[in-house]
Order: C-alpha cells, then sequence, then structure tokens
C-alpha cells in the first residue's frame, strides 16, 4: 500500500482563517488483495487516523479528514500521510507507506475579507449637514492592459454637469480602481495630478485572489478637496512602470459632499475597502464566503427620516451582476457599468429596511466576478414630530349589552383615548 497523492482542499492549496478538507490516494501496488486498514493524517500540531477498505490488487481509494486548526497565511504546514499506519496489512514492501508534502498557507482572496481575516469596509467619514453628496465617472473608461500593454498617461475629466455643486464643498474623494496588475505597478510606479497639483495617496485599498498566482486588485483614493473646481476638473496618473506587464485601469470616480442652508438636513456616511469576490466551487467558495460586509458607523432617528438612498461600487461587476444585501433584504444582478468604465455603480431607495442602528450592507458573489469598493448612504431627514396629545373617544358602550333600553334609565360608557405622543392635562367630554 503507498500514498499515491495528497490533496488540500478543491485548488491544492491550505487556506488561512477556515477549516481545511485533505485528501489522500491510498493504492495497492502489490500483486495481491490487501484487507482493509487504516491511514493516518498528521499536520503541524493535529493528526487523525481513517479507515481504508479492502483493495484488489491495482485497485485504489480517496480518503479525506477536515482539519479545523486555525493557520495563517504564510505558515508552512508538513502534511504527512502514512497507509497502513498501524502495520495490519502484510505487504511485499513495508518501507513505502507515507508519503509527505510541505504546503505554505494562503488566504483565498476570492472570499469576503470578513472570512480571511481582514478588514470590512468600515465607515471613513460622516457629515450631519444641509446638503448631499453627489458623484461622476466623468469621461473615464477602461484601459486594458492586455491591448495596451506600455500605457503611460491615463487621463479624466469632469465637467460642471458631470458635479452639479449646489453649496460650499465640503470633501472631495477621488477614487482610482485597478485591476490585474501583473507586475507590481501599483501604488509605487504611479503618480496623480489633479488639476494640475500632484496628489498623494490618502489611502490604498487592495486585495489579492493569492492562487493560483498573485494577482492584485485595487483602490487609490485621493483627498482632492482643495484643488476642486466648480467648473470642472481633470485628474492625470502617470504610469513610470517600464517593460510592459502593466496594470488594466477600471476607471476613477469623483465623489462631492457639499453644504447648502437650503436643502434638508442629510446624514452622509462614506464606507470604502476593496474586497475581490467570486462565489463559486471553482474556487472554492460560496456566495455566502464571497460577501464583503460594509457595516454602517452611526445612529439615526428613523421617526424622522424622509429619504434614504443606498449607493453601493462594485468595480468588475457588470452588466447586471452581483447580489446586494441591506440589512438581509437582498436584490439580485443589480450593478452595471457607468459610462465606458468598468465599475459597477447603483443607486436605491432603502428607506423602508432602514433600522436605527447597525445598518449593514452586504456585496455578494453568485458566479460572479466582481469587487467591492464604496457604500454611500444618505438619509434626509425631515421635522421632527411636534409634541401634543390628541384624545379621540375610542368607544361608545351603552349599558351593559351595548343596549339602549326603553321606560329606564340608561347608562352610556366612553373611553377616552389619547393617540399623540404628549401627555394631555385634564379636560372634559360631553354626552348628547
Amino acid at each position: 500500500l503507498i500514498v499515491e497523492s495528497i490533496a488540500p482542499n478543491c485548488g491544492g492549496y491550505l487556506f488561512g482563517n477556515e477549516s481545511n478538507n485533505i485528501s489522500a490516494v491510498i493504492k495497492n501496488i502489490g500483486n495481491a488483495s490487501a484487507s482493509a486498514s487504516n491511514a493516518s493524517f498528521v499536520l503541524n500540531g493535529y493528526s487523525e487516523i481513517v479507515s481504508v477498505p479492502a483493495l484488489d490488487a491495482g485497485n485504489n481509494t480517496t480518503v479525506s479528514i477536515t482539519d479545523t486548526t486555525g493557520r495563517y497565511a504564510g505558515d508552512t504546514v508538513v502534511i504527512t500521510v502514512t497507509a497502513d499506519c498501524d502495520g495490519e496489512v502484510t505487504e511485499s514492501n513495508e518501507t513505502n507507506n507515507v508519503t509527505t508534502v510541505d504546503v505554505t498557507v494562503v488566504n483565498n482572496g476570492y472570499k469576503g475579507k470578513t472570512y480571511t481575516g481582514g478588514s470590512n469596509m468600515t465607515t471613513w467619514k460622516s457629515y450631519d449637514l444641509h446638503g448631499n453628496l453627489i458623484y461622476s465617472v466623468g469621461d473615464s473608461y477602461y484601459l486594458s492592459s492586455s491591448s495596451y500593454p506600455d500605457w503611460t498617461t491615463y487621463n479624466a475629466s469632469w465637467n460642471a454637469s458631470d458635479l452639479p455643486v449646489a453649496g460650499t464643498v465640503m470633501e472631495v474623494r477621488l477614487y482610482t480602481t485597478y485591476t490585474w496588475d501583473k507586475d507590481g505597478v501599483m501604488p509605487g510606479n504611479v503618480s496623480m495630478s489633479f488639476n494640475g497639483v500632484v496628489q498623494t495617496p490618502d489611502a490604498h485599498h487592495q486585495d489579492d485572489r493569492v492562487f493560483p498566482d498573485s494577482k492584485p486588485y485595487g483602490m487609490l483614493a485621493y483627498n482632492v478637496t482643495d484643488g476642486f473646481d466648480t467648473s470642472g476638473n481633470i485628474a492625470n496618473l502617470t504610469n513610470s512602470h517600464t517593460g510592459g506587464n502593466n496594470v488594466s485601469m477600471r476607471g476613477m470616480l469623483l465623489v462631492v459632499v457639499y453644504e447648502n442652508a437650503s436643502e434638508p438636513q442629510r446624514l452622509i456616511y462614506v464606507n470604502e475597502e476593496f474586497d475581490l469576490l467570486y462565489g463559486g466551487s471553482s474556487k472554492c467558495t460560496t456566495p455566502e464566503e464571497a460577501t464583503a460586509w460594509a457595516p454602517i458607523t452611526g445612529s439615526i432617528d428613523t421617526s424622522t427620516v424622509t429619504d434614504a438612498t443606498l449607493i453601493t461600487v462594485a468595480p468588475g461587476a457588470g452588466p447586471n451582476e452581483g447580489e446586494l444585501i441591506f440589512n438581509e433584504h437582498i436584490r439580485n444582478d443589480v450593478w452595471s457599468f457607468a459610462g465606458a468604465t468598468q465599475i459597477g455603480i447603483d443607486e436605491c431607495d432603502v428607506k423602508n429596511n432602514l433600522t436605527e442602528t447597525d445598518n449593514l450592507v452586504g456585496f455578494r458573489s453568485s458566479g460572479d466576478w466582481m469587487e467591492a469598493s464604496n457604500a454611500f448612504l444618505v438619509v434626509e431627514l425631515g421635522a421632527e414630530p411636534s409634541a401634543e396629545p390628541n384624545l379621540i373617544v375610542e368607544s361608545i358602550a351603552p349599558n351593559c349589552g351595548g343596549y339602549l333600553f326603553g321606560n329606564e334609565s340608561n347608562n352610556i360608557s366612553a373611553v377616552i383615548k389619547n393617540i399623540g405622543n404628549a401627555s394631555a392635562s385634564a379636560s372634559n367630554a360631553s354626552f348628547v
């Protein structure tokens, strides 16, 4: 009996932050049948013995275990599988029962970061003001490194009608998304200028599929508030990487938060991160695991809400891909590319599903190639309801059976109820 092969999981990898399934093929290479036996699996700190059925000469069988040990990306794990580990079978060769492989643990980049020890898409900043949030991809576009492997510049522009700012600019954020960074271009080999002024990235969010090889995807976020011009804007990304093998650009998104005292009061929540997703067995994932979560940090008095809009950004999702989850309510195939970009954007009304705290946005892939990068929740508030009593006559009941009787006195009762939102002082009620 020999161990013909050892195979971790569906892709041959051990994954961090989750249980791992390891299979081994046990084969009888002798010229006689082998009776039932046992095989042992030993992995750094974990061991298990499994049963092996009787095997005729030349036959094999696959046995497997689930290793529940928590492991981390970068760990090296030695997997040793021993056929006939208890010496129950008399063999022609008793020295060839053991096979050992060394495997390096990786994170499954196709899963949401929540499931790989990474970060949720957190609330970067929130605003409470009279004003609004507006956004546009301008004339940005998808640039393929396959078609243009030696590209050096990428330009995008926005005119006044793309971003009709109706007030004082409070914050402007430029998001530049990329994919398939084959040669480590981002972020060190690029520079950004906005309206002629060189910018430093405020944040670099990225994810990597890891297997079968490294292909980082990500987003550079720039704070361009000081340089923003309401009449028009130009962004120029310069690429200094040489030798081809460049990165592909999904597009750019410019987001403006402005203040205007004449507009309704709005709560604005800005969440950002970057999470590569694919939910499917070919990538050792399920749709539930291929979900990026964006918890909204803050409390909302829902009694004063007149409107609530959720804007979600999913690069790579389109046309009509992905599932959007908001407080457990699911919408299917919601994202489509904006303009000439490969940036999927969806805008929807979530007023009826809004809660006072713990609002949660989810981006889910069910066999869709997509990423998750931004969630913007814009909640419009109306005037707080005035505190006033409201007295009504809830019911009238004559006598004990609800009847008025002839030739006698009658007792009539009425229930007076305050259905308002404030106490009512003592008062009188009339019976006519």
